[in-house]
């Protein structure tokens, strides 16, 4: 039951290089997005610049590149949901 109300309030946008990429419904601005793998986290802005936490660098590279290629993806998404 908690996983179901888990995935329905961060539900999963992508999954780049193993890590799951999510956004929270009705989370705080700024606009930002969260990348979780291998027992680590990183909180990303939609241009993929780090707020808070650390992912392994090269995981935490291939997120950021990802964002920068998705930043409308994003944005629809953030807008859709806040």
């Amino acid at each position: 039951m908690f996983a179901v109300a888990a995935f329905v309030l961060m539900p999963v946008i992508a999954v780049v290089a193993g890590v799951r990429i999510y956004m929270y419904f009705n989370d705080h601005n700024p606009p930002h997005f969260h990348a979780r793998g291998d027992g680590e986290s990183e909180v990303f802005d939609l241009d993929g610049n780090t707020i808070e936490g650390k992912l392994h660098p090269k995981k935490s590279k291939k997120v950021r590149d990802w964002a920068k290629k998705n930043r409308k993806l994003l944005e629809d998404n953030w807008d859709e949901n806040h």
